[in-house]
């Protein structure tokens, strides 16, 4: 398996799933001059959005990309 290729898919998706988090951190802001019964754990929840997407898009980068290295290592061994 090449690992060097699993984990630069890895980084890729976390880079893509980093900037999704932060556009809907961006976008789920909450109003600031309304008062509201929340939490101060939910009140500042959207703040760590984009951690909890580039987590999410590492794992399944770095999923895709072990699934395509044993597809291709399988295909390889069958053909003799």
């Amino acid at each position: 398996m090449n690992y060097l290729v699993i984990t630069y898919a890895g980084i890729m998706t976390a880079l893509i799933g980093g900037l999704f988090g932060w556009a809907i951190s961006y976008i789920g802001q909450p109003d600031l001059n309304r008062t509201r019964f929340e939490s101060k754990f939910y009140q500042n929840l959207y703040r760590s959005y984009p951690l909890i997407g580039a987590g999410i898009g590492f794992v399944v980068g770095s999923g895709f990309a072990v699934i395509k290295q044993t597809q291709k290592q399988n295909k390889n061994d069958s053909d003799f």
